[in-house]
C-alpha cells in the first residue's frame, strides 16, 4: 500500500477501498442553492409586523398568501398591497400544516404566517395541547403524556412550514416591558421595548433571517444567514418592498433545485420503482429536509407529506412488483420513514 494511502488508513481517514461507500456517505463539493427564504419578524404591538411581511413580501414573489391569525386584521392593508387571504378557523398546529398544503395547491409563493405566536400559546396551540393531554391522561405528568404526544405533532408544523416550496415570512409576538427613555424635550417618558419572542425557547433557529421591530418600525437585523447581504445589529429604518427583493435576488443567485412539485411529479411516475423511492426518500429529500411538505396527493386528493406520499406510493410498488413476480416479502411494504411518514402510508 502506498505510503499516503496506509497513513490515511492509520488515521481512519479514507482509502481506495473506502472513498465510494456503498450507503452513499461521502464527501462532495459544496454548492450554494437557489432556496427559499425562512423570515421572522418580531416585535410589540403597533410595531408594524404584518405591514412590513406585506411589503417585504410583495418584493418577492408575484401571488401572496396570509394566514391571518389576528382576527382578520391584514386585510386592514387590502388595498395597499394585493395578497389572497385566509382567516385561520383556530390555532392548532394541524390547522397551520393544512393550510399550508392547500397555499402549495394554490401555487402561492410568499406565505405570511401572521403570526406564528398564536401556534404557541394561543387557544388550542401547543401549549394548550400539552395541558389538555396532561390533565387527561392518568399520570398526570406533562412529560411522560402531553409533551410525548404533543411533541410530534409540533414537528410535524416546523417540518411543514420550512419545507414550504415558496417564501414563507412569519411574524411572531414578543414579550413586552417599559423603560423610561428620555425624549425629545429632555424628559423621561416609559417607552414599550420587546423582549424574547413569544413562542418556543429556540424558535429563532428555524429561520435564515430575523428583524426585529421596534416602535418607530425600524428594523433591527438580529440574525442573517446570508453573507455579504445584511449584518448583524445593522438598523433597517422602514423596511420595504426592495428590502425583500434584495433578499429573493440574492437568493435566486444559487444553483437552482427541484422543487416539491418537481419530486411529486417524479414519484407518480409509473416506471419509478421501490428502490428508486426508497434512495429518494433516504437520500436527497432527508438531506434537503423536503419530507414534511405538506401537500395534498395528486392521485387521491388527500391530505399528507411529501414523505408520506412517497411511503404509500413505494408500498404499492413494491407489492405490485412482488405479486407480478409471485414473491412474497417478511418485510415492510412502504419506504420506511418518521412516525408521521408511517401514519400517511
Amino acid at each position: 500500500m502506498p505510503q499516503g494511502t496506509q497513513a490515511a488508513a492509520n488515521a481512519g481517514g479514507p482509502t481506495q477501498h473506502t472513498q465510494n461507500q456503498d450507503d452513499g456517505l461521502d464527501f462532495v463539493d459544496a454548492t450554494r442553492p437557489a432556496t427559499n427564504a425562512l423570515i421572522a419578524l418580531t416585535g410589540p404591538a403597533n410595531a408594524g409586523k404584518t405591514y412590513t411581511a406585506l411589503a417585504m413580501a410583495t418584493g418577492m414573489g408575484t401571488t401572496i398568501g396570509v394566514c391571518d391569525t389576528e382576527r382578520g386584521r391584514a386585510s386592514h392593508y387590502a388595498h395597499l398591497f394585493p395578497f389572497k387571504h385566509l382567516r385561520m378557523p383556530d390555532f392548532r398546529p394541524q390547522t397551520l400544516v393544512r393550510a399550508l398544503a392547500v397555499g402549495a395547491r394554490r401555487k402561492i409563493d410568499v406565505m405570511v404566517i401572521d403570526s406564528g405566536t398564536h401556534y404557541w400559546s394561543g387557544r388550542g396551540g401547543v401549549l394548550e395541547q400539552v395541558d389538555r393531554t396532561t390533565n387527561a391522561s392518568r399520570s398526570g405528568n406533562a412529560f411522560t403524556s402531553g409533551w410525548k404526544s404533543v411533541k410530534p405533532i409540533e414537528h410535524e408544523m416546523w417540518d411543514a412550514v420550512m419545507a414550504y416550496p415558496g417564501h414563507v415570512i412569519m411574524t411572531l409576538r414578543v414579550k413586552v416591558a417599559y423603560e423610561l427613555v428620555e425624549n425629545d424635550r429632555g424628559k423621561k417618558e416609559p417607552t414599550k421595548i420587546g423582549l424574547k419572542p413569544d413562542q418556543r425557547a429556540d424558535a429563532e433557529y428555524e429561520f435564515d433571517f430575523v428583524g426585529d421591530l421596534d416602535m418607530e418600525h425600524t428594523m433591527t437585523v438580529s440574525k442573517c444567514s446570508y453573507p455579504g447581504l445584511f449584518e448583524t445589529g445593522e438598523r433597517i429604518e422602514l423596511p420595504n418592498t426592495e428590502t425583500g427583493a434584495r433578499i429573493v435576488k440574492w437568493l435566486s443567485e444559487g444553483t437552482p433545485m427541484p422543487t416539491v412539485q418537481d419530486y411529486v411529479d417524479r414519484v407518480m411516475k409509473p416506471e419509478a420503482t421501490y428502490e428508486q423511492l426508497l434512495a429518494l426518500y433516504q437520500g436527497e429529500l432527508s438531506q434537503r429536509g423536503l419530507l414534511g411538505a405538506a401537500l395534498f396527493a395528486p392521485d387521491t386528493g388527500e391530505q399528507t407529506t411529501l414523505g408520506g406520499l412517497i411511503a404509500r406510493v413505494g408500498g404499492q410498488r413494491k407489492a405490485a412488483a412482488e405479486g407480478a413476480s409471485g414473491t412474497a416479502s417478511n418485510g415492510p411494504t412502504a419506504v420506511q420513514g418518521g412516525d408521521a411518514e408511517r401514519n400517511a402510508a
